[in-house]
């Protein structure tokens, strides 16, 4: 909760927060919680290839939003509009995206929370990838954006990115009180949960003598990315 409110402007209690088996089980648990079957989640392409099989898993619809070159393979606030039907329960938003490689700037990000604002749709916005983003790119939570973004929007996050720890499987969603109130006790008949370990390493890894060391891997990254 500390970390979200330091970096990214949103004011989450403690018991808005819970910390799962890596991103992927926060994914899915997300997905366990907030779906019925038959539900509509748009996603748009390319999309990491856990998304599509966690939808499925709960029983609901994949609606594959087709992006284009010219805008960056980013979903338009136009498509998403032209895409919500009365079945739609989620919209998936993975920024920095995996493996697209581009990021909604936060002026495309607020025209799709203006979409979504009057609808009953959720946001699962996926931001493993915060920290990594190169050249004038300006990363924001979604959920920052506004009130109703905050109240519709599960932010999602983990430590095998920014901090390359992906082996310790430690994710972490924070939102609505009653959609993680409903994935702690998923996770209570599935996992109990996350190891004790690997959570005063996570606590190691958010204080401030990580933060060069992760400045250190983003610029080596972005080296390699302009060599490429």
């Amino acid at each position: 909760a500390d970390k979200f409110k330091k970096e990214n402007g949103l004011d989450y209690k403690p018991e808005q927060v819970i910390v799962n088996i890596g991103g992927k089980h926060s994914v899915y648990e997300a997905m366990q919680a907030v779906l019925d079957p038959g539900d509509e989640v748009i996603i748009g392409t390319p999309y990491w290839v856990t998304y599509p099989e966690a939808i499925k898993l709960a029983g609901a619809v994949i609606k594959v939003v087709q992006t284009n070159k010219a805008n960056s393979y980013k979903m338009t606030p136009s498509q998403l509009e032209e895409a919500i039907t009365d079945k739609t329960a989620m919209v998936l938003i993975n920024s920095p995206s995996n493996p697209g490689g581009f990021t909604y700037t936060p002026e495309e990000l607020k025209a799709i929370a203006k979409v979504l604002e009057g609808t009953n749709v959720m946001v699962l916005s996926d931001e493993i990838y915060e920290k990594l983003i190169y050249g004038d790119k300006k990363f924001v939570s979604f959920a920052s954006l506004s009130e109703d973004a905050y109240n519709r929007t599960l932010t999602l996050n983990g430590f095998s990115k920014t901090f390359s720890m992906t082996g310790w499987r430690l994710g972490y969603t924070a939102g609505p009180l009653d959609a993680i109130k409903a994935m702690g006790r998923l996770q209570s008949h599935m996992t109990s949960n996350a190891v004790t370990f690997g959570q005063y390493a996570a606590i190691a890894a958010l204080g401030e003598p990580a933060a060069q060391a992760i400045e250190d891997m983003r610029q080596e990254f972005e080296r390699r990315g302009k060599y490429m």
